[in-house]
């Protein structure tokens, strides 16, 4: 009768050792996966600001090409430096203001 017990309480202590470890491989699997998306997320977010740099270096190797020709010099001075040609002539509108 003793090993009969003793077999059964063995036998409950080896099910529950076994119950803990599946729940414990469970809810690593759990955890991975959710630390998995969030770092996809994170990686394509860098995807797309490395996209954009990449973008934003081929425009100013460009600009660092065209730098020299009359054409873009003429247009940064009428863009950024609100400079006119010799025989052009500015009207003012006052009628609109600037905001």
């Amino acid at each position: 009768m003793a090993k009969k017990k003793k077999r059964k309480y063995n036998k409950l202590i080896f099910m529950s050792i076994l119950l803990l470890m599946g729940g414990y491989v469970l809810f690593t699997l759990y955890e991975q996966s959710k630390e998995m998306a969030y770092l996809e997320n994170v990686k394509k977010e860098y995807e797309i600001q490395v996209t954009q740099t990449q973008k934003e270096i081929n425009q100013i190797k460009k600009d660092i090409e065209n730098a020299h020709r009359d054409e873009y010099i003429e247009k940064v001075a009428r863009e950024q430096l609100k400079m006119i040609g010799k025989k052009e002539i500015i009207f003012v509108d006052l009628g609109k203001r600037e905001r």
